[in-house]
């Protein structure tokens, strides 16, 4: 990982935030002064997640339950985010964090072996741009991906993404475009991720539930990608995934949601889901099975 990418992300990103006001009050004319006092300021979102199974991109990360808080900084267009996951089952391993089935362990010793319980197996830094544009929105960003406790195995690496919304069609359909700049092309391949997405809300005649939102995304990846994540060298149609989420609004600034998804790897990539290390140690080493069916509920605090 280029610690100096990832320093020169993150130094951008807070000097924007600090900067938006005192850039635009220094190039504009002193008559747009009373506008620009007002605006922007700063908003802050905090979430609290709980989900039946990690998935990222249809791959199957944790499967078993997880902790995922976040919060997001913005000012104005400009957001910082920090989103985590932290184990609640005992199922995934580090490098001195063993699972007590491993068979690598020594007999005698699997007391007290939970692997990567109550701790966090990805925290994920997001800086983001975003501006409307053309009845749409344009999004613009960095990602860097790290993996405490897991780093000797699992690298830290960036992505720039881009991508825009087509807000003023049916089904706000989407379009972005994922860049990793860092480990893939250590390897050689620089790896994409195109996400093509759409969503739709549906009014319900419930007082819980007053809307129903569902969203779906089809993911397609280069043969760089291919081979990071599977070391393989085809690239193509990737995974799909659908959601449902019934949004809670608890007063001003407290909301809640649950949700269901299903996500599945699609083509050649259903034969390369991550299997469980739970059933790896007993005899049955995978791959997992491509479909997954999870779900789970959230907390949301916004001021």
């Amino acid at each position: 990982m280029n610690l100096r990418l990832v320093r020169s992300i993150l130094g951008c990103g807070l000097l924007a935030l600090v900067s938006v006001n005192s850039y635009s009050q220094e190039t504009q004319p002193a008559r747009l002064a009373d506008e620009e006092n007002k605006a922007p300021e700063f908003s802050f979102r905090a979430d609290s997640a709980v989900a039946s199974t990690y998935v990222w991109r249809g791959q199957r990360l944790t499967n078993d339950w997880s902790l995922q808080p976040s919060f997001a900084l913005s000012r104005g267009p400009i957001s910082f985010s920090v989103w985590g996951t932290l184990d609640l089952a005992a199922v995934n391993e580090g490098p001195s964090l063993l699972l007590a089935s491993n068979p690598a362990v020594e007999p005698g010793k699997q007391s007290g072996l939970q692997g990567m319980l109550g701790k966090f197996s990805e925290v994920d830094y997001t800086l983001s741009f975003t501006k409307e544009s053309g009845g749409g929105t344009a999004s613009t960003g960095a990602i860097i991906y790290t993996f405490p406790d897991r780093s000797a195995v699992l690298p830290t690496t960036t992505e720039l993404y881009a991508g825009y919304t087509f807000g003023s069609i049916p089904l706000s359909p989407a379009i972005t475009l994922f860049v990793d700049v860092d480990e893939t092309g250590d390897r050689g391949n620089t790896g994409l991720y195109l996400r093509l997405s759409a969503a739709r809300s549906l009014r319900t005649p419930s007082r819980l539930f007053s809307t129903v939102d569902l969203s779906s995304s089809l993911g397609i990846v280069n043969s760089g990608f291919h081979r990071y994540y599977y070391g393989g060298d085809s690239s193509g149609f990737h995974d799909f995934n659908l959601t449902a989420t019934a949004p809670i609004r608890i007063s001003e600034h407290w909301s809640a949601s649950v949700f269901l998804a299903y996500s599945a790897l699609l083509g050649a990539f259903r034969e390369k889901q991550y299997p469980d290390l739970r059933d790896v140690y007993q005899g049955r080493p995978g791959p997992g099975k491509a479909d997954t069916i999870w779900g789970g509920t959230s907390v949301s605090l916004v001021f």
